[in-house]
Formats: structure tokens, C-alpha cells, sequence
């Protein structure tokens, strides 16, 4: 027989080799029938492990003896024989059914097809059958030698008793690959020899004889190729490119749409890889065929997994361990609760199911696998979701992460157990169990005793404030590829690697700060959307029916409705029991029940080591996008991270007495910008009788690191002590860096003010959008009257880009002005104030208020427009009257026949004024002055004829309660609102003024009460409103 197309030599592996006659088959006389054991014993001989068979039959399988897989029951009959011009016997075993008449035989008949040399033996050669459904064996030996290697050798074995012809054909083929001969081209199919013929063709028998294997051609070597009838989308890297380009530009736009929503980053990725999956687009047959073609799907599935890998990496970096031993003990417990209360109840759920669930799902892996997913909250999960949210930095936000790394960390530990019993489940027995887990104990010992040394002596190379050698953070990045070679080839979970490896990075700066920086983006932006493609392509909610709901869906559905009660009555009624507010308490609750990245990629996991099935997975899937999609609405909802810092008690300068001492709280990032601050404070004159008490901040922008960190350095002096006694002189050096000039500045202040100055010094670390939290949670604990900020506009101007980034204050500054719970003074320096510092607080002989500022005079001015902002100034600029070495002038505008004038402000404005005139009438050094104008720009005028007194500080208040009629015109000029209409138009180029400028806002205060159901009122704006900061 031919084929058709091209007219060679037809062969036994070729399509349409046999014929079928339908009528005849309906009487057969002699069937091989093939039961369960026949294919178990086949399987056997194909080296299946019992963990494998166990999985296919349902039952514990041992295989017996060398079973050869030829020995099939089948029809046919076919060896393949290895070498060349080599002789060869093969024997084949055979049972036959007789279906025909009772006391029938067979007799056996050899027919050899053309060009075979072979010599076929049946024994015995006559089947005699007495009854119906008798069963008849025999064996049949093949012999010969000098195999074709283009064309197999076959003959055909019919059994006949006159009436039924029961044929088999018998197939001997011979394959031989010499080494370093055989390449696969791109543009054929199969394997093709070193020395291929000169047409490039390859025969049907020598493509029927191997294993085809199917090639496809990377990229089109013809430029312009669409325009010679090329098509793209035949091309691998073409199907790539188009592939990448539609998966993130599906996962930005369901993220446009669903911000509005406070849905999180996570669950807009999830579901914008299900719309390239069967879920939703992979529906379609030519969408898959034209754009997601599964020669091109593999290649997006690693890139995916290395995403997912590199993620936890990352993670695992930023995380910082020593953070567990630190925790108060309330966490501990909390944690603990919120494990072991739903691990118990969920696993009782999946004992009392598991006679109704899947043969997959029964084992007690399984059942322990999702008992353990939904019994532990993953901090990688807990920190992106709550990043997404701008919640890291509230305390709400560090509760949270605390109780998850405490799980986290036991976690760890279930999870190698979990892995072990893997093991067990796949027919290992203890033997596997044993080596498992010393394979792990070496692995984890590898790391702490070599790498994390490694990475010591990396930083301790690393020059102060620059960033790690390009070629370590490399080397790093392959190191997390061997962490997944190596867990994987000792049976564990592959992402345990990189999540240890990442452990063991020292966190922050600069290894932590500097992997971050390098790789974060890349990781997050291009590899992350392949891993959300992958868990899309793998979910398919058509899966989902009536079949399979009984065993292999409801089960699940169960658990995890189980899991999600569980945790959250646990883990809310631990905080309340702990006296945590029950607003806090519901939102830790609805915390612990978030899902994300981990819980997905242990979701495919379990379909890898064939736990669940794809209905089950599914369900999974679907079970994190709903419950963190519904709960992290519901948490912003409960939880405003803002609602802390209101305060509805008067905490500003003017309600603060006279003669008592006076709480503020000052904000730094450098050295530089805290030694103009400490000029400030010295014009404010604190003194015995009226002291300051100063809470000093140091701000460092959160690099490297996942936690944000609040150290109130007076507490812990002396823990750090201790601790630095038993550390290592790696982790000294790293500590070291981060007690910097700023802390020695603020003891070096605390001693030379010591009469007059309490100095109580800090560190936050944490990103420049949640630093206002730390600031203003110390001002409201603290009960301060204000908050003194440095304004750092000019540095915008500098070289120095690290420093601003590192700063973080240009930000910082808007987000205190808005949430503040009491008075702020935002500072501007320059000019002589500027060169002042060096000459007083700086001078190690300026050791009392004696001798200010070498007994220079300074001129001050307050520009007084009115309302409670100025007023607030009027009051700071009457401590500074003490000063004698100051002499100020207080200039208020008023509106050209009071229009536009609020009479309420206006009886204000006029009872202080009046105070602090008749207060200081007898002070030479402070003068009054009024000045009327009808507009903006005679207010402006107005100034500018007073920069010619040259004064060296302007001080104004910020905005509100003005006469908007003063200002008429002046707002669209203002460039920074940081610093209100006018402080900004003092303080900018074009007016020239070299005196420095201080802003002040007074609280606003809150009113009783508060937002939410729990007060009684219900907002759905903020169910639906976009968070502050994306």
C-alpha cells in the first residue's frame, strides 16, 4: 500500500494501515480482552512508580516481578530492536477469549508481509476451546537478523477455525541514534541525520520508525516578511511577543477598572490572566489557535513560575526575622489562635468529608495540604495587599504583619512536614521520609552557615550609602535559580528555595535596599503578569457542573467556608479578648483571611503532585479572588487609617499656657536640615520656666525592607545594648549606619539644652507616603501643641537627588498639614538664620540662652491677615518677644472698607491683636502697623515695600480663616500650597528676599464622633472611592 500523497511505501505506523470490517466484528470468534491488572502490570513495566499507580488506580499498588510491557494484552505485537546488523529473538505473551461456539479450535497461520526476514514460532500452534468465555494462552517468538533501518520488518498472525479469521500483525522495527548525529531542524519535523539528503526531505518510514518530534521555527529570517505572504503568528517568538503584549495590557486595564472599586492589586492580576484562560477568551477555538498556541503557552508557563519565584525572593528579602523575637507577647498569642483554632476545625471538616470527596482529595496529604493553605495568612500576602491599601505603616497594618510572620515562620516548618508526608503518600515509606528530610536539614544548614556569611562579607565591603556591586547582585539572582533546582530535586515544594534563600539576605540597606532597586520593577511589572497567566490558563469555570460539584468541588467549598469563619471569629475574638478596640479587632479578622500570591502558586502545587483536580483548583482560585476581594473593601471601609490623629482637644500653640512646658515634635531627615531646625528653636526661647519638650524623629525612607520600624531609641537604649553585645561584627557594622550624625546631633542638642530642653529621639523607618502616621501618632500620644517640619524646596536645585529620594520630605509635609491632630510650622531657612546656627547651638561654648546668636539683633516680622492660622502665629511670634535679642514688627492687613470680612474672624483677630499689643506696649523691640488694601496686589505691594527693612524671618499663617479679598488674584501665583498664598509668595524668587519664612496652620479640630457603622453613620463613598496614593 502507497500513500497517497506522496506515493511511498505505507507502513504499520502509518494512518489508515489497518481495515476494518464492521460486519465481521460483530462475531469475532476470539477477542484479547484487557482487564485493571493487565494495565497496572503494564504500567509496571514501564518503571511507574507506586506513588504514580497508586494515583491512576485508587488503591495502593505493588508491582510483582519484571514485567515486560510488549507482554500487553493487545492485538498486535511490536519490539523495538536496538543496534544494527544485530540478531535478535523476542517472545510475546497472548490470552485469548473464545466468543465463538463451544468445542471450537484454531488453528495459528504465519503470514510474512514483503521484505521481511523474519522466523515466527506459536506455541502451542492449535487453541481448542470446550466452552464459551474459555481463555487460551500462548507465546509467540520472533527471530531473526540484518534489520532494515528504513523499513520495519512485519508478518501477520491469524488464528482460524474455518469460519473466524482473527488476525494481529507482528511489527519489528529497529532503531539507532549514533551520538552527537542527531539535531532537530527548525523548519522539519522529526530528527534529522548529521549528513541529511541534499533535497532535505525525510521518507514516511524513517519519520514512522522514531519518535516525531514537533519543531517550529523561532522567528522569520525574511525582513518585511508580511509583505511576501508571510504570516507572523507562524513564528514562535512572534506568538511570544503578542502573547506578553496582550497579558499585561489585560491586566492593566481590569487594574484601571477595578481601582475605583478598592479592589487590590492581587485580585485585578488574577482575573486579568483568567480572560486569556478557558474562563473567558480561551473559550474561543481561534483565540487559541492564532494567539495562544500551546508551543507558545509553555514558554509563557516558566517565564510565569520564575515570576512567582523572583516574587518570593524579593519578599522573603525585605523580611525581617529578628522582628519575631521582638513581638510583644499579645501577637504571639494572637497568632497562635488564629492558627490552630481554624487548622483544627477545617481538617475535623475534611475527616468528616473524606468519604465523600475524590480519591485524589482522600489522602491525608491532601486533606492536610488545604487544612494548612487555609489554617495560615501568608505575610508575603498580608504586606503587598496592605501596600496597595497605604495601610503598612498604621498600627492596624503592623499588627497584622506581626501575627502573620509568627505564623509564617511555624508555617515553614508544616510545610517541610507536609512535603515529608508527600513523600510517604508516594510509596516511599520511610526510607523517602528520612532522606527528605535530611536533604532539608542540609539545604537549611548550607544556607545559614555559608550564604548568609557570604552575603555579610558583601556588605561589609559595600562602601557607606552606595549600592552593592552590579556582579554580587547577579550572582544573587542565579543563586535563587540553584535554590529552586535544588528543593526541587529533593522533593520539596520548589518555592521553598527562594523564600530561604531571600531569609537569609541581610534586609535594608544595602543588599536588601539595592536587590530591590535592581530587580523589584522588572519582577513585578513583566514577570508577575506570565505567573497570573499561567494560574488563567489553569482555571476554567466551565469545570464546574453537576459532575463534578459531589466529590470534587463541594468538599473544598465546604472547607473554605469553614476556614474563612474559623479564622476570623478566632482571630477577632483573640484581639478582643486582649482589649484591642473592636473596630481594630474586625479589621485584623478580615485581615487574616486575605489571599494572594503564595496561595495561588500552592494551589498549582497541588495539581502537580496531583492532590486536587482542575474543578478543585478552580474553586481555589476563585475562593482567594472573592474573599480578598470582598474584604479589602470592607477593611478601608472599617479602618481609615487617618481616623487616629483626629482629636477634637484643643493642641496649639494659643491654648498651650504660659510658663508651662510646651510638647513639640520635630521631623529630620539629615543632619543638615535638623541643625536649621535647632535655629528655630533657639528664636523661640525655651527657658526654665517655660520648657520645650521636644520629640525628634528621624526619617529614613523604607529600602529593602517589607516592615516599616518606629524606634523610640530612649526605650530601647538599653535592649540595643545587650543586643550589640551578643551580634556579629557584620550586623554592627550594618547597625551602625543606621544610628547616623542625625541621633548624635539630637544628644549632642539634649546635653548643651539641658536646662531648658528635653529631647526624646527616634527612628521611623517606613515609606515616604505612611511616614506622616509615625509623626503624627506621636503628636497625638504625646499631646504636643505642634509639629515642626523643615521645608526642603530649594534642594530640588542640588545634586544631591539621593538625599531628596532618601528624604522623603517634599511629600511628608503635605500629608502631616492634612491629618495633623494638632498646630503646624513648616520652616524655611535662608540668609542669615542660615549662618546663625554655626555660631549658636553648634558652638560647643553656647551652653545657655545667655549668649544668642554672638549678640546679634535679628528683625522678625509677622505678616498678620487674619484668621486662626495667624493667630496661631501671633502667638509663637509673642514667646519669641523674650528673646532680647530679637525685635519684631506685626503688620495687619485689612480689607478696604471690611469687605469681604467674616465678623466672627474679625472679633477673633481682634481680641488677639488687642492681647498682644497691650501685652507688649512697654517692649521696645516690638512694634505694631496696619495696613489697608483692596486687593492681592495691594497685599503683595504692600510686602514688597517691607523687604527694603531686610527682615531675616517672615512668619504668616497658612490659610485658614483669611479674607479672601486680601488675597484676590495672589492664588494663581502660588506654585507650592505647602506654604499657603503667602508664605509661598515670600519665599519665592521673585519676590528676593533672603530672610527665612515660617508657616503656620493651627489645628482644625475634629468633631465628636467619628465614621462608619459603628458610629452610626454609613459612607459609601468610601466603598467605592480610589485610595490616596497607587
Amino acid at each position: 500500500m502507497n500513500a497517497s500523497g506522496t506515493g511511498a511505501v505505507s507502513t504499520e505506523f502509518d494512518y489508515g494501515a489497518g481495515h476494518v470490517d464492521p460486519i465481521a466484528a460483530l462475531n469475532p470468534g476470539l477477542v484479547y480482552e484487557l482487564g485493571k491488572s493487565d494495565h497496572i502490570a503494564f504500567l509496571c513495566g514501564l518503571n511507574y512508580t507506586s506513588k504514580t499507580l497508586q494515583l491512576i488506580a485508587g488503591e495502593a499498588v505493588t508491582c510483582r516481578g519484571n514485567t515486560l510491557p510488549r507482554n500487553l494484552n493487545y492485538p498486535s505485537m511490536s519490539a523495538k530492536i536496538n543496534g544494527y546488523n544485530s540478531s535478535y529473538t523476542v517472545t510475546f505473551k497472548r490470552t485469548v477469549t473464545n466468543l465463538g461456539t463451544p468445542n471450537s479450535t484454531y488453528k495459528s497461520k504465519i503470514v510474512l508481509n514483503r521484505g521481511a526476514k523474519l522466523k515466527v514460532k506459536v506455541s502451542p500452534s492449535v487453541l481448542s476451546f470446550k466452552r464459551v468465555n474459555e481463555k487460551q494462552s500462548f507465546t509467540v517468538t520472533v527471530s531473526g537478523n540484518n534489520l532494515n533501518l528504513n523499513l520495519p520488518s512485519s508478518a501477520n498472525l491469524i488464528w482460524s477455525d474455518g469460519t473466524h479469521n482473527v488476525r494481529s500483525v507482528i511489527v519489528v522495527y529497529m532503531t539507532y541514534f549514533p551520538s552527537d548525529d542527531w539535531s532537530a531542524l527548525p523548519t522539519r519535523f522529526g530528527f534529522w541525520p548529521g549528513n541529511p539528503t541534499t533535497t532535505g526531505e525525510v521518507s514516511s518510514r524513517v519519520f514512522s520508525a522514531r519518535l516525531p518530534v514537533v519543531c517550529r521555527q523561532i522567528h522569520d529570517k525574511q525582513p518585511f516578511g508580511m509583505f511576501k505572504g508571510e504570516n507572523g503568528m507562524n513564528y514562535t517568538f512572534s506568538t511570544f511577543l503578542i502573547e506578553a503584549i496582550l497579558i499585561i495590557l489585560f491586566i492593566k486595564i481590569v487594574y484601571f477598572l477595578l481601582r475605583p472599586l478598592r479592589q487590590p492589586r492581587i485580585v485585578c492580576e488574577i482575573i486579568g490572566g483568567m480572560m486569556i484562560g478557558p474562563s473567558m477568551l480561551g473559550r474561543s477555538r481561534n483565540f487559541n489557535y492564532y494567539l495562544f498556541p500551546p508551543i507558545a503557552n509553555y514558554i509563557c508557563a516558566n517565564i510565569g513560575l520564575l515570576g512567582f519565584f523572583y516574587f518570593f525572593f524579593l519578599t522573603a528579602a525585605k523580611t525581617d526575622v529578628a522582628e519575631i523575637f521582638k513581638a510583644p507577647r499579645k501577637h504571639k498569642y494572637i497568632a497562635a489562635i488564629s492558627v490552630l483554632v481554624p487548622i483544627a476545625c477545617v481538617g475535623g471538616t475534611g475527616a468528616a468529608l473524606k468519604d465523600k470527596m475524590d480519591v485524589r482529595l482522600q489522602k491525608s496529604s491532601s486533606i492536610g495540604g488545604v487544612t494548612f493553605a487555609l489554617g495560615f495568612t501568608s505575610f508575603p500576602v498580608i504586606y503587598t495587599v496592605l501596600r496597595d491599601m497605604n495601610l503598612l505603616n498604621s498600627e492596624i497594618g503592623k499588627f497584622a504583619m506581626s501575627v502573620t510572620l509568627l505564623g509564617d515562620m511555624v508555617g515553614i516548618y508544616v510545610l517541610v512536614l507536609f512535603e515529608a508526608m508527600a513523600q510517604a503518600d508516594g510509596g516511599g515509606g520511610a526510607y523517602s521520609v528520612i532522606w527528605f528530610l535530611i536533604s532539608s536539614a542540609i539545604l537549611a544548614a548550607f544556607l545559614l552557615l555559608v550564604v548568609k556569611r557570604t552575603f555579610e562579607r558583601i556588605v561589609a565591603k559595600t562602601p557607606e550609602g552606595g549600592l552593592v556591586n552590579q556582579n554580587y547582585i547577579v550572582m544573587i539572582l542565579m543563586g535563587v535559580l540553584v535554590s529552586c533546582f535544588l528543593t526541587d530535586m529533593f522533593g520539596m515544594a520548589i518555592a521553598v528555595g527562594p523564600i530561604w534563600l531571600g531569609l537569609v539576605v541581610p534586609h535594608g540597606p544595602p543588599l536588601g535596599s539595592t536587590l530591590a532597586i535592581r530587580s523589584e520593577t522588572f519582577v513585578n511589572e513583566f514577570l508577575m503578569p506570565f505567573s497570573f497567566a499561567l494560574v488563567g490558563q489553569k482555571t476554567n469555570v466551565n469545570l464546574l457542573s453537576n459532575e463534578t460539584w459531589p466529590k470534587q468541588v463541594s468538599p473544598l467549598v465546604y472547607m473554605s467556608i469553614v476556614g474563612f469563619v474559623t479564622k476570623f471569629v478566632s482571630s477577632t475574638g483573640a484581639a478582643l479578648f486582649f482589649k484591642v478596640p473592636t473596630r481594630d479587632s474586625l479589621t485584623l479578622g478580615l485581615m487574616m483571611n486575605l489571599r494572594g500570591q503564595i496561595d495561588i502558586l500552592l494551589y498549582l502545587h497541588w495539581i502537580d503532585k496531583r492532590m486536587v483536580g482542575l474543578p478543585g483548583y478552580t474553586v481555589m482560585v476563585l475562593y482567594a479572588i472573592l474573599v480578598t476581594g470582598v474584604t479589602a473593601p470592607l477593611i478601608s471601609f472599617l479602618y481609615d487609617p487617618t481616623r487616629p490623629y483626629r482629636s477634637s482637644k484643643r493642641r496649639t500653640i494659643q491654648h498651650t499656657p504660659q510658663n508651662t512646658e510646651m510638647g513639640l515634635v520635630l521631623a529630620v531627615s539629615d543632619h543638615d536640615t535638623f541643625s536649621g531646625l535647632i535655629t528655630f528653636l533657639d528664636f523661640a526661647y525655651p527657658t526654665k520656666t517655660s520648657p520645650f519638650s521636644i520629640f525628634a524623629i528621624q526619617l529614613v525612607e523604607l529600602e529593602g525592607r517589607a516592615q516599616p520600624l518606629f524606634i523610640e531609641h530612649d526605650k530601647r537604649k538599653k535592649e540595643d545594648e545587650e543586643y550589640e553585645e551578643e551580634e556579629e561584627e557584620p550586623e554592627r557594622m550594618r547597625r551602625s549606619r543606621r544610628v547616623d550624625q542625625v541621633q548624635s546631633a539630637f544628644k549632642l542638642y539634649q546635653e548643651k539644652r539641658s536646662e531648658c530642653v528635653k529631647m526624646h529621639a527616634y527612628t521611623a523607618n517606613a515609606s515616604k507616603h505612611h511616614m506622616y502616621q509615625d509623626i503624627c501618632g506621636v503628636a497625638l500620644t504625646k499631646k504636643t501643641a505642634f509639629i515642626l517640619l523643615p521645608y526642603q524646596k530649594e534642594r530640588l536645585q542640588d545634586a544631591a537627588l539621593t538625599e531628596l529620594r532618601d528624604s522623603g520630605m517634599l511629600s511628608v509635609n503635605a500629608d502631616v498639614l492634612a491629618h495633623t491632630p494638632c498646630s503646624v510650622c513648616i520652616y524655611y531657612e535662608q540668609g542669615r538664620l542660615k549662618n546663625a546656627m554655626v555660631r549658636s547651638s553648634m558652638d560647643p561654648q553656647h551652653t545657655t540662652n545667655s549668649s544668642h546668636m554672638r549678640q546679634e539683633m535679628y528683625r522678625f516680622v509677622v505678616l498678620f491677615l487674619g484668621g486662626a492660622d495667624n493667630r496661631e502665629a501671633l502667638h509663637l511670634a509673642d514667646r519669641m518677644t523674650e528673646n532680647p535679642y530679637i525685635t519684631l514688627t506685626v503688620i495687619r492687613f485689612l480689607a478696604h472698607n471690611h469687605e469681604g470680612e467674616d465678623e466672627r474672624e474679625k472679633k477673633l483677630d481682634d481680641g488677639v491683636v488687642t492681647w498682644f499689643w497691650v501685652k507688649n506696649e512697654s517692649n521696645e523691640r516690638v512694634s505694631y502697623k496696619e495696613v489697608v488694601v483692596k486687593n492681592g496686589a495691594e497685599t503683595l505691594a504692600a510686602i514688597q515695600a517691607m523687604n527694603v527693612n531686610d527682615y531675616d524671618l517672615w512668619i504668616t499663617g497658612r490659610r485658614e480663616g483669611i479674607n479672601p479679598k486680601i488675597l484676590e488674584g495672589l492664588s494663581t501665583w502660588s506654585e507650592d500650597h505647602q506654604l499657603g498664598v503667602i508664605g509661598d509668595t515670600v519665599a519665592g524668587s521673585v519676590f528676593a528676599s533672603d530672610g527665612s519664612v515660617l508657616v503656620v496652620q493651627q489645628q482644625v479640630r475634629n468633631q465628636k464622633g467619628g465614621d462608619g457603622f459603628l458610629n452610626g453613620k454609613f459612607d459609601y463613598k468610601k466603598l467605592v472611592s480610589p485610595w490616596s496614593h497607587s
